[in-house]
């Protein structure tokens, strides 16, 4: 009867196990996908209160922080920010003549603690690698937001992006909106934790089973 037992309870904890893995998939899953729609909101709106005009007098080189026209599109990427206080950056980019190689324009103030040797406040011109971040290369052509969580030098991040566009509709640049995501990865990492109980637990059952056959085979002579 014993290992009948066993076979009962490893079935019960592979069940269990699964049950655990399913649940925490479909919440991280749903967490994920409800934080890229806000990103997406949040994008595609302050995209629409960025004055274009300054934008384009943004001289893309690093003493362009000084200028008036960016002080105004900065100052607008700040009140943004305070509108939305989840976010941690928000900035805008354009192109370069370098396929997948975008550079800064305006790059709002992060808070004072978050601005170190690894994550500076990024100035006009500093250019930005985004060819493993195919969502921000789209969103010269549409709004959309990082599918999965990316990490950089500034950290830990899930990003929203959005065209900017001036008075004829064509895309100048983009706005782009990080937002911290160090709860959603802790999520994910519950959902692998699972995985692998539900896959120990599987594997339980086959030992067990196996015992059993073993038990039940008749005698070789």
């Amino acid at each position: 009867m014993k290992p009948f037992r066993w076979i009962l309870i490893a079935i019960f904890l592979f069940w269990a196990a699964l049950g655990n893995f399913i649940l925490r998939a479909w919440r991280s899953s749903e967490a994920l996908e409800q934080t890229r729609q806000n990103l997406l909101l949040i994008a595609s709106n302050a995209a629409l209160l960025i004055d274009v005009s300054a934008l384009l007098q943004v001289p893309l080189e690093p003493e362009g922080d000084r200028s008036a026209a960016y002080q105004v599109v900065s100052s607008q990427l700040e009140a943004i920010k305070q509108t939305n206080p989840s976010l941690k950056y928000a900035y805008i980019m354009r192109t370069t003549v370098q396929p997948g190689i975008l550079q800064y324009a305006v790059d709002a103030d992060p808070a004072p603690q978050i601005i170190t040797a690894q994550s500076p406040r990024s100035l006009p011109g500093d250019k930005y690698d985004a060819r493993t971040f195919p969502e921000m290369l789209k969103a010269y052509t549409e709004p959309a937001a990082d599918k999965t969580i990316k990490a950089d030098a500034w950290g830990i991040f899930i990003s929203g992006y959005a065209p900017i566009h001036d008075s004829s509709g064509q895309a100048v640049a983009i706005l782009g909106v990080d937002m911290e995501a160090g709860n959603l990865l802790k999520l994910q990492n519950k959902v692998s934790f699972s995985g692998l109980l539900a896959g120990g637990a599987f594997f339980i059952f086959l030992i067990s089973l196996f015992g059993v056959l073993i038990r039940r085979s008749p005698a070789t002579v």
